[in-house]
């Protein structure tokens, strides 16, 4: 009987370690993304909004973000990892200098607390003007910007998994520390 509560407060105590250590990712998560500018001077939507499912695959290829009404897009690809954003221009081009114009992602089902942090990865050839977060939307400004063609801005997304309530760890110990009494008080009837 003690080896097995010590095996299940093993257990317990593995469970909420792993929890805490083990990052979550954007992987699985539903994104969807659209360009938006201020021009002429609220934010307006100037493409269509297309959604993917964070994987392996490119999730946006060259042609997936098109232009609304009378805005121009700049051709790019967008793949998204587990904990990155990268944003590939293959040709030259001028963003539109306005107070933003750029690309907003929103994540959907994403594990809490979601997104954590944004910070530019050192191999990006390219830095957007400015960029913001929520957790579960970044947005990346790239107004102003005299983009180089082949040019990558590559974005790292740090995301945290969800730690245990104190409650709930406070249960669990509980829990925990009774079967040990109730271990300790049949192991004293027996004897």
């Amino acid at each position: 009987m003690k080896q097995r509560i010590g095996y299940a407060a093993l257990a317990f105590v593995s469970l909420f370690a792993s929890e805490s250590l083990h990052a979550a990712d954007l992987n699985g998560s539903t994104v969807t993304v659209g360009v938006y500018t201020t021009n002429p001077g609220t934010l307006t939507l100037a493409s269509n909004t297309p959604s993917a499912t964070v994987g392996p695959t490119v999730e946006f290829p060259l042609g997936s973000l098109t232009a609304l009404l009378s805005f121009n897009v700049i051709p790019i690809t967008i793949n998204l990892t587990g904990n990155t954003i990268d944003l590939h221009y293959p040709n030259g081009a001028n963003a539109t200098a306005t107070s933003f114009n750029g690309y907003i992602f929103d994540f959907t089902n994403l594990a809490l607390p979601g997104i954590t942090g944004v910070s530019v990865d050192p191999l990006s050839s390219l830095s957007p003007v400015g960029f913001s977060f929520t957790a579960n939307q970044v947005r990346v400004n790239v107004a102003g910007l005299n983009i180089p063609a082949n040019s990558d801005i590559i974005l790292d997304i740090a995301s945290a998994s969800a730690v245990p309530e104190p409650a709930e760890a406070v249960l669990i110990l509980a829990g925990l520390g009774l079967m040990g009494f109730l271990a300790r008080r049949r192991k004293q009837k027996i004897a």
